[in-house]
């Protein structure tokens, strides 16, 4: 796989529509990284992907009634948790038919304050009016698009003057040896990722948007043991399938391991006002 490697809005499809069962079962209902205080921090990993989307939440400044978008909702956990805590209503979207399918089946879909809906959109091309949202926040979505300079234009341009966008991600920093930089390549391929690309290009494409960046926060080493973690419980899954099944699992165990070693793979937090 070269660098150029990109993949299709229809190639992330397929890939949460086969893996986002196993993995929301192995990172607590969820399908992000976690957040630990520090090498002390005893919190499970469900509690660690919860105190993730809430640190996104936070940086958001609901208030009741705000109207809000999630680009790439995953197993629409995030999206209730939010909307219950803050009572403000969550539009998610996912390019997964069956992440939509799954998210849409909860009990707390509906229109009202508190509440979610979900449906199956492209990042790249929102199906919405300019300015219909007054937040947005993208948890690990950006990091799967192709042309991320018009995600995030997108993203900005559903965003009402004066609103929030959250964006969380995995990126690079630093220069990776021949060695490293097949790891990370093994883990583009194996979760449909174009090159990974560093904060200061999420940056770049929120300033071209329009945006004004408020806060650039590297919690790396926070959720870094997420990999380390989800590797352990995928490799205990490896007796629910035959044997290629179980080959295949762990495969992914240990490009997941690998990759998250690497010090050159920070995480960001990276908080953006439309004026």
């Amino acid at each position: 796989m070269t660098e150029q490697y990109a993949p299709t809005a229809a190639d992330v499809g397929r890939m949460y529509d086969q893996s986002t069962g196993l993995l929301s079962e192995v990172m607590g209902g969820n399908i992000h990284l976690g957040y630990w205080r520090d090498g002390d921090d005893d919190a499970s990993v469900e509690q660690a992907t919860d105190t993730l989307t809430d640190m996104v939440a936070e940086r958001l400044a609901l208030s009741p009634g705000a109207r809000v978008l999630d680009i790439g909702c995953g197993s629409g956990k995030p999206a209730v948790r939010i909307a219950g805590t803050w009572d403000v209503h969550v539009t998610g979207i996912t390019i997964s038919a069956q992440q939509a399918q799954t998210a849409g089946a909860r009990p707390e879909v509906g229109e009202g304050n508190g509440q979610v809906s979900f449906l199956q959109a492209d990042g790249m091309d929102l199906p919405f009016p300019d300015a219909h949202f007054d937040r947005v926040y993208a948890i690990e979505s950006f990091l799967h698009m192709s042309d991320r300079a018009t995600a995030v234009a997108e993203a900005a341009r559903v965003l009402r003057p004066g609103g929030v966008l959250v964006a969380a991600n995995p990126y690079q920093q630093g220069e990776l040896t021949p060695h490293e930089a097949e790891i990370v390549a093994d883990n583009r391929k194996l979760f449909e990722i174009p090159p990974i690309g560093d904060a200061d290009e999420y940056a770049g494409h929120m300033a071209k948007a329009g945006l004004e960046i408020v806060e650039m926060l590297d919690i790396g080493e926070n959720v870094r043991r997420s990999h380390t973690v989800a590797a352990a419980l995928i490799r205990q899954a490896q007796g629910a399938g035959g044997s290629a099944f179980s080959e295949e699992l762990s495969r992914a165990a240990d490009i997941i391991e690998r990759f998250g070693e690497l010090p050159q793979i920070g995480y960001g937090l990276i908080v953006a006002r439309r004026p």
